[in-house]
């Protein structure tokens, strides 16, 4: 954004140390923010999200900023199906100390509930659920157990 003297004003504050989940497409940035929200031990937390912010590389983008040292792998494999694209940065003394570009994975474990009633994985106590790619375009995924195909975006995350 620029204040017509051509100089650029920062809508987000830099943050010191934590973590930046950033090129986020616009308008998933809330589903994001979900994700986040419903994770224990994050309701605590100081977070800032944007949305719409100018990107040179995307046009427009929404980001999302975490005053927390680091998040939990569970957590960022959940925000890789959410938002595949997005980067995920742990920022030390202002700086970038690690950088993740959140793709969509080849397999899904333990991260979503089948859709399909008559699974198996939804009778089993034990069942872990487990899904694959079958089309990584589309992003659609068949489970193991019961052959369905499902798209990403109709499979039921779980949180826990």
């Amino acid at each position: 954004m620029s204040n017509g003297n051509d100089e650029k004003v920062l809508l987000i504050p830099k943050i010191e140390n934590g973590i930046v989940i950033d090129h986020i497409p616009a308008g998933l940035g809330v589903r994001v923010l979900e994700v986040l929200r419903a994770w224990p031990g994050l309701s605590g937390e100081i977070l800032t999200l944007g949305c719409n912010l100018q990107s040179t590389r995307m046009g427009c983008k929404d980001m999302i900023k975490l005053w927390m040292p680091d998040l939990p792998t569970r957590l960022v494999e959940h925000i890789c199906l959410v938002s595949p694209g997005a980067t995920v940065k742990r920022i030390e003394g202002y700086h970038v100390a690690h950088r993740y570009v959140a793709v969509s994975p080849a397999e899904i474990r333990g991260l979503a509930r089948c859709r399909n009633p008559a699974c198996v994985t939804n009778h089993e106590r034990d069942a872990c659920t487990r899904f694959v790619a079958t089309d990584e375009t589309h992003r659609r995924f068949r489970c193991v157990f019961c052959e369905r195909v499902f798209a990403l975006e109709d499979l039921e995350l779980v949180l826990t």
